[in-house]
């Protein structure tokens, strides 16, 4: 049971839940997962996140996900998955090029995703922005440390959250996919 991420394309959800492609509308994001009510037990939700036109957000082991168009089109444009600390399941992965994103503490993620050719930067405070990739950490209590003195390193840590986003490059298409060539 695995999220694949799909660079360029969009997300596959873990079988049998559907694929769903970059520039899908709201409603055909919805009728697509429409038949997998059983695997999805808290539903789609509608959701609130700053800026999209539409934004839904389901239950998966472990993970939250949330789909999103953003403020120029209707069409489906990015994919989140975001631990869930509440649910005590075992999470389910994320993958992309085969690495699970969430599984891994972050610098060996960085070398296995430079062990696939890309350039991608060291992490900083707890974030890694390397598009269409946004990995960061939820914050975390800061631990007292001595009067005037700051950490020299950051300690080894795991993301917590990916956001995945579509090609920005526009190409007078509208990215606009009818359900039915998204199930193909």
């Amino acid at each position: 049971m695995t999220i694949d991420l799909l660079p360029g394309h969009g997300v596959r959800l873990p079988a049998p839940l559907p694929e769903l492609r970059f520039g899908l509308t709201e409603a055909a994001v919805r009728a697509l997962l429409a038949p997998h009510g059983r695997l999805l037990p808290d539903g789609v939700q509608n959701t609130f996140v700053c800026g999209p036109r539409w934004a839904l957000a389901f239950q998966l082991p472990g993970v939250s996900v949330t789909l999103c168009s953003d403020g120029d089109d209707d069409c489906l444009r990015s994919v989140t998955v975001d631990r869930n600390p509440s649910d005590d399941r075992p999470a389910c992965p994320v993958g992309y090029l085969g690495i699970d994103l969430l599984g891994w503490p972050a610098h060996e993620l960085v070398e296995a995703l430079r062990a696939e050719g890309l350039p991608v930067p060291e992490p900083t405070r707890g974030t890694l922005h390397h598009d269409p990739l946004h990995l960061y950490r939820h914050p975390v209590p800061r631990r007292p440390s001595a009067p005037g003195r700051k950490p020299r390193h950051e300690e080894p840590f795991t993301f917590d959250c990916v956001s995945f986003h579509a090609p920005t490059a526009r190409t007078g298409r509208t990215g606009r996919t009818d359900p039915a060539e998204a199930a193909e």
